[in-house]
């Protein structure tokens, strides 16, 4: 007697609710950077965030108690979205001087993507945002997060003593989000007609050890 193949089950999806609540999440802060750029944190107030979101002023309580809540948001979106960086270049199956190149490229519209959130924030930050060791803990916890997808692939390493994998991929982190803030968000002058090229090279040395040709 033939056993039947087993069957796939298909992963559970956010109902109708759960999606819409997350979609006027998402609006209610694009509205938020905006607004705060426009009249700044402290003259800015929740009903001109529901204006620019196109919603009640009701709406964006049901979601934040105060604008201090919305500046935590936004900084959380920030980590979010180099998190969703991090882990693209941690998916490819091989790390190559090329495929680490053309990561970039994708990189490269994430911080742009955060640059506007990023300025509000810091803008914000001396009367919105948590305590400083709050502010470092949630720093150290999401690059300990950012190192964990890089170094999450043991045969990627195989032969590399765990530390100075570690350190590599920590230190390829920060290379990457230095370069990219003193670019895009501060808008430090690069002269070079493709200026990814140097830092793919610089990505490409911390990471030898795990390139798929070393």
């Amino acid at each position: 007697m033939s056993r039947s193949a087993p069957q796939q089950t298909a992963p559970p999806r956010r109902n109708l609710r759960e999606e819409q609540k997350s979609l006027t999440h998402r609006r209610l802060l694009e509205a938020a950077v905006t607004v705060f750029d426009e009249l700044s944190f402290l003259d800015a107030r929740m009903e001109d965030i529901a204006r620019a979101a196109g919603v009640t002023r009701a709406t964006v309580y049901a979601h934040f108690t105060g604008k201090a809540q919305i500046v935590d948001a936004l900084v959380e979106r920030v980590y979010e979205l180099r998190e969703e960086a991090y882990a693209e270049l941690a998916a490819l199956p091989r790390w190559t001087p090329a495929g680490i190149r053309a990561w970039l490229d994708g990189a490269e519209s994430r911080w742009r993507e955060m640059a506007p959130i990023r300025r509000v924030a810091n803008a914000a930050a001396p009367t919105a945002l948590r305590s400083i060791n709050d502010g470092r803990a949630q720093y150290v916890e999401a690059h300990e997060r950012y190192v964990g997808l890089l170094i999450s692939d043991p045969e990627r390493w195989r032969g590399v003593d765990p530390a100075e994998a570690r350190q590599r991929a920590l230190m390829a982190v920060l290379q990457t989000e230095s370069f990219f803030s003193a670019w895009i968000a501060v808008g430090l002058p690069v002269d070079t007609a493709d200026p990814l090229h140097l830092l793919a090279d610089s990505l490409g040395h911390l990471l030898g050890p795990a390139l798929a040709d070393a």
